[in-house]
Order: structure tokens, then sequence, then C-alpha cells
């Protein structure tokens, strides 16, 4: 386990940044921490987190058609030796993306805590890393049994699967059904039972009357199918009063069938939303200086208090005088704080609005808006002060800075005689 001592480095205005490496933190950690940032997008709106994903996606898509027209047999024959070279600068480039997610795996958040072998060890086993193993995998069989199995043209196509690391759609798609599957294959039970009913139902109605067409079970399943999924093919109808009824019923039965899985995945659907919401929350909260010593379980309850707030470019956000309803921690953006040597900007991972929150006087000493687009979480007095009685420490913490901003403040702003 590392054992990392940080302090706070302060500006000249007062304002605490990023906690400095001491005692403990190798060299390569800041880089590390850094490249963690880059490869899981844990900083919103950071420019170079959004070129590395649009080089990746466009990396990802041109080397599966490439891999596509590779099946072309005219394509193949004149271009077939510059795909595969093409295919083999492609998997490089992944090979070292897949070995720089398993090197940062321990400044994840949820494995900080862990010794580096096995939070290394965890992040190997996640879904998402599986995958990107198995959009590797093909370079290294072609190596021992040639580029022409077709378990390496279906591992080639894999990798279109792996955009779901950068559309976060996609991802919260396949969330979806990995969080539902125990439901949606009940789902698929049900329907495999219903298809039965049904195919038995209109064997035994029109078997006899049109024994070309539903003479037999599996016969009459197909009608099923066709009729469950309200395709309606309309190669085979039923003729007798008794074959109408149980397609009528069959009709119904399929409408009501496929509303079920929609509900699932609709439910779904938003709880992963939630879900991803509450992750890149965790990031956040875990990357202040004011909570680095807290472990995972205590940043989850954190998060859990915070309520996200999104605000426009010169929108005020604290206005002086005020009553203090809350603090504040920038997730993304900029803010301006009016003091009255001139304003003051606070970006990303810095926090504000904690001087009421501590005082005596419950209101707010400075007006605070928005220098540009900011996507804010808003932590309400009374969650502060359970929080502060939960832990002292980060009571003692917000109380010091709120100290040193004051003073650094009236430093540069003596009282008059």
């Amino acid at each position: 386990m590392r054992d990392v001592v940080h302090t706070m480095a302060m500006r000249d205005d007062g304002i605490l940044r990023e906690p400095l490496p001491m005692i403990g933190m190798t060299a390569a950690e800041p880089f590390r921490r850094r490249l963690f940032d880059v490869l899981e997008r844990s900083r919103r709106g950071d420019a170079v987190v959004r070129a590395f994903d649009i080089a990746m996606v466009a990396i990802i898509i041109a080397n599966v058609a490439a891999s596509v027209a590779d099946t072309v047999a005219t394509i193949h024959q004149v271009y077939g030796t510059a795909l595969l070279w093409f295919d083999h600068f492609c998997v490089v480039i992944f090979i070292v993306e897949y070995a720089a997610r398993i090197w940062t795996a321990p400044e994840h958040p949820a494995l900080r805590q862990r010794p580096d072998w096995r939070a290394r060890l965890t992040h190997a086993t996640s879904p998402m890393m599986l995958l990107d193993f198995a959009a590797i995998m093909p370079f290294f069989i072609e190596i021992f049994f040639g580029p022409n199995l077709a378990v390496v043209r279906i591992l080639r196509i894999i990798r279109f699967y792996r955009l779901a690391r950068y559309s976060p759609v996609l991802d919260t798609i396949i969330g979806v059904i990995a969080a539902e599957w125990r439901a949606l294959a009940g789902s698929a039970l049900l329907f495999a039972g219903l298809l039965l009913v049904a195919g038995v139902a209109m064997f035994l109605a029109e078997g006899t009357a049109q024994p070309d067409r539903l003479g037999d079970v599996p016969s009459a399943m197909w009608w099923a199918v066709v009729t469950l999924s309200t395709v309606g093919y309309g190669d085979v109808v039923p003729i007798t009063v008794v074959g109408k009824m149980v397609a009528g019923f069959t009709i119904i039965f399929g409408i009501l069938f496929f509303a079920l899985p929609v509900g699932i995945i609709a439910t779904s659907f938003q709880e992963q939303i939630r879900r991803r919401d509450f992750v890149v929350s965790f990031a956040m909260v875990a990357r202040v200086p004011l909570f680095a010593r807290l472990d995972a379980a205590a940043v989850a309850r954190l998060v859990g208090l915070l309520t996200a707030r999104r605000v426009a470019a010169g929108d005020v956000i604290i206005t002086k005088g005020d009553e203090a309803e809350a603090m504040y921690f920038i997730a993304s953006g900029q803010v301006e704080v009016e003091t009255p040597s001139g304003p003051i900007r606070l970006s990303e991972g810095d926090f504000f609005g904690e001087v009421a929150m501590i005082s005596e006087d419950t209101r707010r000493t400075a007006t605070v808006s928005a220098a540009r687009t900011c996507e804010l979480l808003a932590l309400s007095v009374r969650d502060f002060r359970r929080l502060v009685q939960s832990n002292a420490e980060i009571g003692d913490a917000v109380r010091e800075v709120a100290r040193q901003r004051l003073e650094a403040i009236n430093k540069r702003n003596p009282p008059q005689a």
C-alpha cells in the first residue's frame, strides 16, 4: 500500500490548489495520475481527453472497416498486404493502450486502497478490459496460426464494440444488458413457453385443415414466431374458426410480451445513467485535496450527498449577503469570486462557499459567478454539518482553508484605521 503524504499548494491569492507530492510518492505517480485521467475520461472538458477519444474512435472504425474490406476478394488481392500492415499498426496502438490502462489501474478511486498488483488484477478482469484483451488477441493468433482463420476475422470485428468505452450511449446500453440479463433471460424463457403453447394450439386447430403447412408442431411454431413478433409474413394463415381464435390470442400475447423487456430495459437505462453520473462524481470528489485521505466507501457516501448543477457562463451562483444554502465543488469550468482586491478565478477541483458554512454568520461573504459554463456539485448546509460530525478531520480542513483564504484577502486589503 502506498503511503502518500499530501500538502496543500497555496497560490499568491490564497486559493488552495492540487496537493503537492511529498514523502512516499514516486516521481512517476503524478504522470500516472494524469495518464489515468486521459484514459478514463475522469476530467470533464479536458482538450487532451477529447483529442485522445476522437483519435481512438477513428482508429477503431478505420481498423474494423479495413477488416471488413479485406474479406472482399478483389480488394484483398490488390491491397491485402497494406491492410495487414495497417491492422498490425492499429494493434500496436491497442496493446500500448491496454498496457497503459493496466499500469494506471491503482489510480482508480475504487481501487486506490488496494495494493498495486491487486488493483491491476481486478481491473484486468473487468468486462471492458476483457473486451480489450479479445481485441488484441488476433495479432498473437496470427503469429502462430496465420491470418486466415475464421476466429481471427471474428475477433477483429469484435473491436467495433470497443467503441462502447468512448461512446456513453453504447456503454450504457451494454451496461443495461449486463445488469438485467437475468430479467431478460426470464423474458426469453417466457417467450419460448408462449411460442411452444401457440405452436401446439395452432397444430391442434389447423393440423387437419392444412396438413402441408401446419401438419406438425415445428411448422406451427414457425407461424407462432412470425405472429408473436408481429411481423406477419402472411405465408401461413389460419382458415378455421378455432385457428383464427388461436391467432387472435397469440397476437395479443405477442404485444404484451414485447412490452415486458422494453419496460425492463427502459427502467435499467435510467438506472445506468444515474450510475454513470455517480462514477464521474466519484472520480472528481476523489481528486479534491480536501477528501484525499478518505477511503472509497467514505467518498461513495459523500457522492450520495451531492447534487449536480449546471451553470451557464455569466450566471451568478452566489450573491454576497444571501443566506448560505450549500458549498460547491467545481467538476468542470471556471468561476470568478469577487473580492475587494479584485476577482479570483477558481477552476476544476476547487471548491467555494465554505466560509459561510462554518462561521457564525451564515451570510455569503462574496459574490461568485460562472466565468465559463460550469458543472458543479453542491453539498447542502445540512449534509455538510452531518459530514463534519462524522469526520472531524474534514471539518478542520475546511476551516483551515477558509481561514487561509480570509487571511490572504485581508493581507491584500488591510482594514483602514
